[in-house]
Parts: C-alpha cells; sequence; structure tokens
C-alpha cells in the first residue's frame, strides 16, 4: 500500500511539475515574444530610417542633377551670347562702310541711284536683324552726354539745349547686353 499512496503522491508531484514547466514554457514563449515584438519594432523602426534617408538621398541627386541642368543652360546662354557678341563686332566694320557709302553718295547727290537706293535697303535690313538679336541703338537727341557710349564730333553753343547734352547724331551708337559695340558719333551742347 505504501507504494499505492507514493503513486498518487508522485503523480501529483508529476503533475504539478508538469503544470510549472508549463506555465515557465509559457512564461517563456511570451517573453520571446515580446522581445520579438520589440525586435521587429526597432527593425521597422530602422527600415522607416533607412527609407528616410534614402528618400533624402535621392531628393539631393535630383536637387543636383537640376543645378547641372541649370548651370550647363546659363553656359550655353553665355557662349551664345559671347559668339553673338563677337559676331556683332565683326559686322559693324561692314555697316560702317555702308553708312560712308551712303554718306559719300548724298553728298554727291547720287542718292536716287539704284545702286545706291540697294545698299541703302541692305543697311536697313542689317540693321533689322541685329535688332532682332538683341542689339539697342545708342545715342538720341538730348540726352546727356556719356563718354561711355558716345564719342564728341562738335561741340557747340545752344540756346535750345542744356549744356552737355546730344544736339544731333552723326552716326549711332550700337550696343549689346551692355557692351558697346560702336559708340556714336555726336554734337553736344557746350558747358
Amino acid at each position: 500500500m505504501d507504494t499505492e499512496e507514493k503513486q498518487p503522491k508522485n503523480k501529483n508531484i508529476e503533475k504539478k511539475d508538469i503544470k510549472k514547466e508549463i506555465e515557465k514554457k509559457i512564461h517563456d514563449t511570451s517573453e520571446v515574444e515580446k522581445n520579438n515584438t520589440n525586435q521587429l519594432s526597432e527593425l521597422k523602426e530602422k527600415i522607416f530610417n533607412n527609407q528616410k534617408k534614402i528618400h533624402d538621398i535621392q531628393l539631393r541627386h535630383l536637387a543636383h542633377i537640376e543645378n547641372i541642368k541649370k548651370d550647363a543652360e546659363i553656359k550655353i546662354k553665355n557662349i551664345k551670347n559671347i559668339k553673338k557678341e563677337e559676331f556683332f563686332k565683326k559686322i559693324v566694320p561692314i555697316i560702317d562702310a555702308l553708312e560712308d557709302t551712303l554718306s559719300l553718295s548724298r553728298k554727291l547727290n547720287l542718292d536716287e541711284k539704284p545702286l545706291v537706293q540697294g545698299i541703302k535697303l541692305i543697311l536697313e535690313s542689317l540693321f533689322k536683324i541685329i535688332y532682332k538679336f538683341g542689339v539697342k541703338k545708342e545715342g538720341k537727341k538730348n540726352e546727356i552726354f556719356n563718354p561711355k557710349i558716345h564719342n564728341i564730333i562738335l561741340t557747340e553753343n545752344s540756346t535750345e539745349i542744356q549744356p552737355d547734352r546730344i544736339i544731333s547724331i552723326k552716326r549711332i551708337g550700337l550696343s549689346f547686353n551692355n557692351i558697346v559695340i560702336r559708340k556714336a558719333l555726336v554734337k553736344i551742347s557746350k558747358i
């Protein structure tokens, strides 16, 4: 009987041990789940932060590419303007020669000859073309004399025009992008 009494006690002890073991396993499992949940949260946060960093890097790259594009456009525009300026400076002597030819033809009373009329049309066409590309006229009557854009050919006293102002223009000046290509030849009133 002794053994029979011990067996239920052993069974009770075994049940208690199994129960404790199960509780311990449940507790351990919940701890593992908590750890896993914490690790998962940390990983999600790291992924989110990394995605944010990647997005920032992509934005910086796009901005950098946009800046390169803008710089290239500015450089191209500057090169075009420099080439236009060089062209205008090369064409000015031709314009000067045509204007001198017209001036001489006026002095010789050859204004009405077809050849002179053709030169006049060519000169007008040249001016229309260069004005279309941004060349501006310099020198207007009654404008204040500016040695940067005007050359004095004569000075005279004038009661109608204030001193240091343009009375008349012999030859208009030309400028492109605030750069003087040809100074205007002007007559000004004395100071």
